[in-house]
């Protein structure tokens, strides 16, 4: 019985040896891996949770196999590990002693008992060096998503600053707050340094989009630091309005009198002012090899017009053949083009386009009206007349109109 105790008393006294060699445990994770140190009060530190039963503990920071920064836990932060709330150990600047370059870093920790055995965790870290957030500036004060012409914004876009390392970490988005309190809100999508928004939000229903609704909106962007939801700066207002345009064509008329500012040719024949008009007669019989009458006329081009939409100048009046009447125009330059090309022809008008080079600085278009007389065959009859009464100017403005 003595050996079997001896025995005993040997085995029993061997249990706290074996359990002393046990490695330790040890957590190691963040719930706030990102660091953006730019001093405007956004991630500013990055944190690691550490749990273990170690009695010592020591960590490292490296990035590409090359540490950085490293420390042993002290005291406190020891016995913060040894409980069920974990140590919790910020990471930044002031805690490396070091300015981190962006990229991703890991913190590895390495717990080791007094006996010598350890254990080794790691968690990664990632470092933004992205510019400091300021307030968003919207693309425009106004937006109509509901007008399909040029001219006006038809969505909004804000340059959002954020870099892919924050947009993946940080957790960011960006909300819309309007009229009643209407928020939305959107994640940003790291690939695209802009936030857009045609004026559309979720329906109710979450399986479609319905119109917002008009009025002033503002945008600011949702964002998770160390665990909590806090808020970025807010943009400058802008405008939702659900008014949009349609085209009409809209023709300005003058009498050809008014519109003269010279006679420049009259030869064997007559030019008389009468009620607005300019008539015409002419004193030859024979084919004429150069025109009779020659007059410089001046319009104005309305300011308000659709700007890439056509002008035309429509000239009015009676002839008695289609080869009398002529149109040269004047360039800005001072150069005289004679038009052999028209949209439309007749005994009763003239339609000449007028693209924007013709158009002078101060919005007129300078031009000279020609008159001949071309009899059917070699000779006429003397005294053969014509007359030109108006010009037109037609051009294409928007109407607004208010979507109800």
């Amino acid at each position: 019985m003595l050996c079997v105790a001896t025995l005993g008393a040997s085995v029993l006294g061997a249990l706290p040896a074996a359990a002393a060699l046990e490695a330790p445990w040890l957590v190691v994770y963040t719930p706030d891996p990102l660091l953006n140190e730019n001093g405007d009060g956004y991630w500013d530190s990055a944190t690691v949770e550490v749990g273990t039963n170690a009695d010592t503990a020591h960590w490292a920071l490296s990035t590409g196999g090359q540490v950085v920064a490293e420390a042993d836990l002290t005291e406190t932060e020891l016995a913060s590990a040894h409980t069920w709330d974990r140590a919790s150990l910020p990471v930044s600047s002031t805690t490396t002693g070091v300015t981190l370059a962006a990229g991703t870093y890991t913190f590895t920790v390495t717990a080791t008992t007094t006996g010598g055995e350890s254990t080794t965790s790691s968690t990664n870290l990632y470092v933004s060096t992205a510019a400091p957030l300021t307030p968003w500036v919207p693309s425009a004060a106004v937006l109509y998503p509901h007008d399909y012409y040029p001219g006006v914004a038809h969505s909004i876009t804000l340059r959002h600053g954020v870099d892919a390392t924050i947009a993946e970490w940080g957790w960011p988005r960006f909300e819309l707050i309007g009229p009643d309190g209407v928020r939305v809100l959107w994640s940003i999508d790291q690939h695209d340094p802009l936030l857009h928004w045609d004026g559309l939000i979720p329906a109710p229903s979450g399986s479609s989009t319905v119109q917002a609704p008009a009025g002033t909106y503002r945008a600011r962007l949702q964002l998770q630091d160390n665990g909590i939801t806090t808020y970025g700066p807010m943009s400058q207002p802008f405008t939702l309005s659900w008014g949009y345009r349609t085209t009409v064509k809209v023709t300005n008329r003058r009498t050809a009198v008014a519109t003269r500012t010279a006679t420049l040719t009259q030869r064997h024949a007559r030019v008389r002012a009468v009620d607005g008009s300019l008539r015409y007669r002419s004193f030859r019989t024979d084919w004429p090899e150069q025109p009779l009458v020659r007059t410089a006329h001046r319009v104005r081009i309305p300011s308000n017009r659709v700007a890439d939409g056509p002008v035309l100048l429509i000239i009015r009046g009676r002839w008695q053949d289609e080869l009398d009447p002529d149109f040269e125009i004047v360039t800005p330059s001072g150069r005289v083009r004679n038009i052999d090309m028209y949209e439309a022809v007749s005994l009763r008008s003239r339609v000449v386009a007028i693209p924007r080079r013709w158009i002078r600085a101060d919005g007129t278009v300078r031009f000279r009206l020609l008159w001949s007389s071309h009899p059917n065959g070699v000779t006429g009859t003397p005294g053969r007349t014509g007359r030109t009464d108006a010009v037109d100017v037609r051009v294409t403005r928007y109407v607004w109109h208010n979507l109800s």
